[in-house]
């Protein structure tokens, strides 16, 4: 019951561990800062080791892994977890990497191991829903995710483009603009969410807006991909809409 929890929680013996953990947590942030990742991995270690359910400690530690290229390890860490929280917590950033180098199906299979133990982790599960959208798969289910997201945390921008980026997929643009320009709203300087309104009103045909995102989505990040492929396409088309003496939207 949740009642033992909290009592267990009070110990006197539990608040020490935890008041050490954090000790041990705020040294290790210490040596992140200065990039001394081999001693913030011991403090780490022993964070975890006095309070094993501290979740920030975990998701450090499974970070400065990486930061050492130890991927093993790092792989192996969710295995040394009990707390079921803590180790979705950790499984969540090996699906968000494996996203970010476009392993989808490695994604899609630890996203799926984080809802298994944690299936109320608003995180994993826009990211999950976000990345069908942005494969144009299982877009129902995807927009079962995202909204369960948005039930737990209303208020995150990512979570509201998320759901447009469905609409989007689903070529409902309409309703995609509502939700992405809301987000773009809450995070102008967010150069994926300028990218996704910019794209919306091209295919709605708001040619002269959908320039000036996607421009916007560049000056933010000149290395955006998808950005600098549209910009020069809608850019191109512009100068053959000129060549051919039709209005010019800049």
């Amino acid at each position: 019951m949740w009642w033992q929890e909290v009592k267990q929680q009070l110990k006197p013996s539990q608040i020490q561990r935890r008041l050490r953990a954090t000790r041990y947590l705020q040294d290790a942030q210490r040596a992140i800062a200065r990039q001394d990742w081999e001693e913030a991995e011991k403090l780490l270690r022993r964070a975890t080791e006095v309070d094993p359910k501290n979740q920030e400690a975990w998701q450090l530690l499974i970070t400065v892994l990486l930061r050492q290229n130890k991927w093993d390890e790092a792989k192996k860490l969710p295995s040394e977890i009990q707390d079921k929280k803590a180790r979705a917590e950790v499984l969540l950033v090996l699906a968000d990497i494996a996203y970010m180098q476009r392993n989808w199906r490695e994604a899609e299979r630890i996203y799926q191991q984080v809802l298994e133990l944690d299936p109320d982790n608003a995180t994993a599960l826009n990211n999950y829903g976000y990345m069908l959208a942005e494969l144009g798969e299982r877009l129902d289910e995807a927009e079962k995710m995202i909204r369960k997201a948005l039930k737990i945390r209303p208020n995150e921008p990512a979570f509201w483009d998320s759901l447009g980026w469905v609409y989007f997929q689903r070529g409902e643009y309409k309703k995609a603009l509502q939700w992405v320009e809301k987000a773009v709203k809450a995070q102008r300087n967010d150069a994926e969410l300028r990218y996704h309104l910019g794209m919306i009103y091209w295919k709605l045909g708001e040619r002269e807006k959908a320039l000036r995102e996607l421009r916007e989505a560049v000056r933010i990040n000149p290395n955006h991909p998808q950005a600098n492929e549209a910009l020069e396409q809608l850019e191109q088309e512009e100068r053959e809409r000129e060549m051919k003496g039709e209005t010019v939207q800049t």
